[in-house]
């Protein structure tokens, strides 16, 4: 059958092929035909307006309105084949014409304008122009050829020349080409015909060609009967050789039906088995390479089926599975959760689990449908915004995270609001959210503030008292060692040793009573520091001057403790680190250390600063002369690794500089002091010991 098939397709096909070459060979005649009466025609024009413009140039023609200039252009027919001629001046004024006119219909037309003529338009503006034919009475087409006469550079006129187009003189020199059973017709621009030959026939073959220059169009036409009674023939002859083959299948076809017939009820019933579930049934078949293969697939299909089944089972199962957790999971979940549909941007409540109904106080079925918003938002603007631009966010796709207020069984409560979309192909629509209630969190957070700002406020008082209290303190100790000085100047004598003694003694109490005050009024300064740091949830950095802030507590130091020798060894770079603006109680603090709890009489500070640009960072190093920190105490000596004032570091200031250096992204330690020997102690052979507090500060990027 295949086989009667290609051979029935090969005749057709061929002989449609045949039949599409001779159409064709005939729309290539008449392509040919036209395409060579369209050159002809074309050639024909161009001599003609060759023949005007080689004749414009006679300096005769320019001599408007004389004699030689009639002469010119009656030299002109007698040569040419044109009919008459004229010369319109550039102004639009015939000034001489030759033709069969009459000598009365001459002297009319001579002085007349002719300015509006598209022919002398054309032509003055330098183009060599043909017109559109005109019709005369006698039926023949007659075209003006229009060329420019020129003058020293200028056109001072046109010369335009009428032709005749007669079918005896101009068209039957190309017509000729044209074959018996075509027909030839020449259209003017406007699809006026001019010329036509040959038989009218019905087309089935056309070409169109236009003449170059002139906007005419060649048309040649021509019927099919050159071809139908070949095509009729070769029709014939088709069909008799189809018949032919597919007479000589039907036996060959008949033979294989009823071997098959056979076979395809066999195929039939195991398809059947395969309706009814069956899967994993196998077929036998002929031997024959057909049904083999045949067999093969129908037996590949049935155990794949099966296979499918069980996987389909599987994942049915897996499916279930999930399903349950997940209704677990929505209806197990202490907080509201919602699904819901995004329709015209409105969230429209699909379903909710339990904590919904116990939260807002609705039954789920009675408000499935409804939108969302209208259930809980409350009446108010501003809650309204805020749920138009969480539905446009969660419209475009986005997982929203933010903080609601919705209207409660209770009343309106706050709740921090999370979605997710559920995404299936791009659609977004379909979204989860969840309402994790926090108005009593945020209650409890406005308490904390409320106490934190009450001890604030009562810190700040208690410092300004105390503060004040000491102040009063030292100016009466201040008096008190006055006065002292004064009496023991009075006393300074031998009979008085036991009256010195006794000023000696108030002295030195008077002294403890000084440095007393002057250490709680530190402390108070340390303290109103270390109420900022624990008052500020997140401390901001900033670049600050490191040259600017060591140099003024230098300042303060060489002034509160003049005892004290303070020196800077080298230079402190100019650079800006990152910290903010209690940078200063960080070294105030390390430099009134190295200064109180220093054991010698003449307590010595060497402060130096390095910076490294590779690292991004600086070292300032505050070294002293005094007993040095043991080894087992320089981790716990800030309070590191226990809390607050109870650590057992070795007070308050030194907790706040690791604090504040901790919270500028830097680090603090303390090092041995390298022996060295001072004069006083190479006097008595001994070397000088101490402590070295380190701390590094990051750079500040400088753009």
């Amino acid at each position: 059958m295949v086989a009667g098939l290609v051979l029935s397709a090969a005749v057709f096909v061929g002989f449609q092929e045949y039949k599409g070459t001779l159409y064709a060979n005939e729309q290539e005649r008449v392509d040919h035909t036209a395409e060579h009466v369209g050159s002809e025609l074309a050639s024909q024009l161009d001599s003609l307006e060759r023949t005007v413009s080689v004749a414009a140039v006679n300096p005769d023609v320019a001599a408007h309105g004389s004699s030689a200039q009639r002469r010119a252009l009656e030299a002109f027919l007698e040569r040419t084949e044109f009919a008459g001629v004229s010369v319109i001046a550039a102004n639009g004024t015939m000034t001489n014409i030759v033709s069969d006119v009459s000598a009365e219909r001459r002297a009319e037309l001579i002085g007349s304008d002719f300015g509006d003529r598209t022919y002398f338009q054309r032509a003055v503006n330098g183009t060599t122009y043909v017109s559109e034919p005109v019709e005369a009475e006698s039926g023949n087409h007659i075209i003006t050829i229009s060329a420019p006469i020129y003058r020293d550079g200028r056109v001072v006129g046109t010369l335009n020349a009428a032709f005749h187009l007669s079918e005896g003189e101009f068209f039957e020199r190309f017509a000729t080409t044209v074959e018996g059973d075509q027909r030839l017709t020449l259209y003017a621009q406007d699809r006026t015909p001019i010329y036509a030959t040959g038989p009218a026939v019905e087309p089935a073959f056309v070409r169109n060609v236009s003449v170059e220059g002139t906007g005419w169009t060649v048309s040649v036409r021509q019927s099919s009967d050159s071809v139908s009674s070949t095509v009729q023939t070769v029709t014939v002859a088709q069909a008799g050789s189809i018949a032919a083959v597919l007479a000589g299948l039907f036996g060959f076809g008949w033979w294989i039906y009823r071997r098959s017939v056979t076979q395809i009820g066999r195929l039939l019933r195991g398809f059947r088995a395969l309706e009814d579930e069956q899967y994993g049934a196998e077929l036998r078949l002929d031997d024959t390479e057909e049904w083999r293969q045949v067999e093969d697939g129908f037996n590949r299909l049935s155990r794949t089926l099966e296979r499918s089944r069980a996987e389909r089972q599987r994942r049915e199962a897996e499916l279930r599975r999930e399903r349950d957790r997940f209704e677990a999971l929505f209806d197990g979940i202490p907080e509201p959760v919602v699904a819901v549909g995004l329709t015209d941007g409105d969230p429209v409540l699909r379903d909710a689990n339990a904590a919904f109904e116990t939260t807002f106080g609705y039954d789920v079925d009675a408000v499935v449908g409804e939108d969302l918003n209208d259930l809980l938002l409350p009446e108010d603007e501003q809650a309204a915004a805020e749920a138009e631009e969480i539905d446009a966010r969660a419209a475009a796709g986005e997982q929203v995270t933010a903080q609601v207020r919705r209207r409660a069984a209770d009343g309106v409560r706050e709740f921090l609001f999370r979605s997710a979309p559920v995404e299936h192909d791009g659609d977004t629509t379909h979204q989860f959210g969840v309402y994790i209630d926090i108005t009593d969190r945020n209650r409890y957070e406005a308490r904390l503030r409320e106490q934190r700002d009450n001890l604030d406020t009562l810190h700040q008082v208690v410092r300004h008292d105390i503060r004040n209290d000491l102040q009063l303190v030292t100016a009466y100790a201040d008096l008190l060692a006055e006065r002292l000085e004064a009496i023991a100047e009075e006393c300074d004598s031998p009979e008085t040793d036991s009256g010195a003694d006794a000023i000696d003694e108030a002295q030195t109490y008077l002294r403890t009573v000084r440095d007393s005050a002057d250490h709680a009024v530190e402390l108070t300064k340390t303290a109103r520091d270390m109420a900022k740091v624990m008052l500020t949830v997140e401390r901001e950095r900033q670049p600050v001057g490191l040259r600017e802030t060591l140099e003024s507590e230098l300042e303060s130091v060489d002034s509160e403790a003049p005892s004290a020798v303070v020196t800077v060894d080298g230079s402190i770079p100019t650079v800006r680190v990152l910290a903010d603006e209690i940078l200063g109680s960080v070294f105030r603090n390390l430099l009134t250390n190295a200064v109180r709890h220093n054991d010698k009489d003449v307590p010595e500070v060497t402060v130096s600063a390095t910076a490294d640009e590779t690292r991004g960072t600086v070292r300032v190093r505050v070294a002293d002369n005094g007993p040095g920190v043991p080894d087992d105490r320089k981790e716990e000596i800030f309070g590191k690794g226990e809390k607050g004032l109870e650590s057992s570091g070795t007070g308050l200031g030194l907790y706040l500089v690791q604090t504040l250096v901790d919270s500028y992204g830097g680090d603090v330690w303390v090092e041995d002091r390298p022996p060295q020997r001072d004069a006083a102690d190479r006097a008595a052979g001994g070397d000088v010991e101490g402590a070295v507090f380190v701390v590094e500060l990051r750079l500040a990027d400088e753009e």
